[in-house]
This record gives structure tokens, C-alpha cells and sequence, in this order.
């Protein structure tokens, strides 16, 4: 049984096996290539306005995550897509665009997509297949939103993003040392270098990307943030620079997490 949340006795676990048993469980082959679950589509207005698909299943268990419980329980949750299907509905959320309120109704002209929610690099068949229709089509920029985990186990999918124009993508970066990547991800601790090498892997094959942190000083020490900043300066001055530090926000479902991982965050 792969694990479901965080506990405070949890033990830690492989995130490149349970990306594996994961993978097993959202995506299946059909018709028109590996189709992959998702929960939803509709445009947001982060990035100033992006249509995101919400993917179903991750290889990490952060206790700070906000995504819902199609996390946690992948068998659960969400519909099959091909990758012409997803793009479709991400065509059609762009097209609905996102709506402001009076006394001024208007739309929000969306040229960028995404994949978020989970992990979308889980089913890299799915993925690839996807970002190829999104490569002829008028969206300008497609997000990939990542921890990192499998792009810095296995240098060839940087390779393989790296034949689209439109790629940015973003990696998460958990910790900067293997005892906070554990317990703030559930995951063996000697894996939290894989978000670090997944940006090294990126920039040697010329894709476009940058790191996050959930650097929120309730969670994490000074120190710590201190390594992170060091460690990425070190691939490269920019992504230290640029980093893109981020807070908790008390969505539901972090709420959740954070009580069953025994984490008190004051609001």
C-alpha cells in the first residue's frame, strides 16, 4: 500500500517507486496514445491568466500542498484523457477565458496553458504527446509545473522537452537538506537532490525554466533557505535570483495534511 499523507510515525518511502505505482494507476494506453486522469479544466488567473488542466496523482506527500484529495487517492478520482482530448478542453477553457465582475463584465484573453494540481510529469508519453499539439496551436507558452523528482532521475526527459519552443517550466524545490525533504515530503531523504539536478539537466539541454520554494518561515528555517539560495547559485546565478519563494495559503485540504502530519502553523 503506497502511503496516502504524511503522519508523524510515517516511514519514509521511494518517490520514484511510488511515481511508478502511481503512473500504473492515472494513465492507461488507449486509442490515440497514453491517456492520462484528470479532474478538471478551467482557466485561472495566475501567470496572468493560463487555461490548467488538474492532474490526478503525485510521487511526493507534501504536508503543505494544496492540491485536492486526487493526490492521495488516484484511483478515486478524475476521467481518462487522451492528449488530443486534454488539449481540446484546454483550447475550450482558453476560449471561456476568465470572466471579471461589474460593473465592467469582460473576458481575459488566454494564450497560456498549463498542468497543474498533481505531479504532471507522471505518464511522460501523455505528456510529450500533449505539448506536441500545444506546440502547433496559437497558445504561446505551456507551463509545466514539476517537483523535479523524475525530470532529475532521468536526464532524457530534459532532452525530450527541450524540442518544444513553448516549454517553460517550473521546479519545486522541497528542502535543502534530506532530513527536511523527509518531513515535509514523506520521501527518503537522499531524494532531495533530484529537484536541483532536474534543473541542471534542464539548462545543459536549453529549456527554459526556473525554482520555487515554499521558504515560509513557519516551516522553514533561515538556514535552510540560506542553502537552497547557495545550492542554486551554484547551477546557475540566475535561478538564485530569480527564485520564486512561496507561502502556505490555508486551503482546506492543507489543513488537513498539516493536522495528520502533527504540523502547527499559526494564521
Amino acid at each position: 500500500m503506497y502511503p496516502r499523507f504524511i503522519t508523524p510515525d510515517s516511514k519514509p518511502f521511494d518517490p520514484l517507486w511510488l511515481a511508478k505505482a502511481t503512473e500504473e494507476i492515472v494513465t492507461r494506453m488507449g486509442k490515440e496514445g497514453q491517456e492520462r486522469k484528470y479532474t478538471d479544466f478551467y482557466s485561472v488567473p495566475v501567470y496572468r491568466g493560463i487555461a490548467t488542466g488538474y492532474a490526478v496523482g503525485c510521487c511526493l506527500r507534501c504536508f503543505y500542498c494544496w492540491s485536492p484529495l486526487s493526490r492521495d487517492y488516484p484511483e478515486s478520482y478524475g476521467e481518462f484523457y487522451s492528449p488530443l482530448r486534454a488539449f481540446e478542453k484546454l483550447v475550450e477553457a482558453a476560449r471561456r477565458g476568465i470572466r471579471y465582475g461589474p460593473p465592467h463584465w469582460r473576458a481575459l484573453p488566454i494564450r497560456k496553458c498549463r498542468i497543474s494540481g498533481c505531479e504532471p510529469t507522471i505518464g511522460r508519453e501523455h505528456l510529450l504527446s500533449l505539448l506536441e499539439l500545444v506546440e502547433g496551436s496559437d497558445f504561446e507558452l505551456f507551463i509545466l509545473e514539476t517537483n523535479g523528482i523524475l525530470l532529475g532521475a532521468d536526464k532524457s526527459y530534459a532532452r525530450a522537452l527541450s524540442r518544444f519552443s513553448k516549454v517553460h517550466v517550473r521546479v519545486s524545490i522541497k528542502a535543502g537538506t534530506p532530513e527536511s525533504f523527509t518531513r515535509r515530503t514523506g520521501a527518503i531523504g537522499k531524494y532531495y537532490e533530484l529537484p536541483f539536478k532536474a534543473l541542471e539537466y534542464l539548462l545543459d539541454a536549453g529549456v527554459s525554466c526556473h525554482a520555487a520554494a515554499m521558504t515560509d518561515p513557519r516551516i522553514m528555517r533561515r538556514e535552510e533557505r540560506r542553502l537552497i539560495i547557495e545550492r542554486l547559485a551554484e547551477i546557475d546565478r540566475r535561478l538564485a535570483r530569480n527564485l520564486e519563494e512561496e507561502v502556505i495559503d490555508p486551503y482546506r485540504t492543507t489543513l488537513f495534511r498539516l493536522r495528520k502530519a502533527g504540523v502547527n502553523v499559526e494564521w
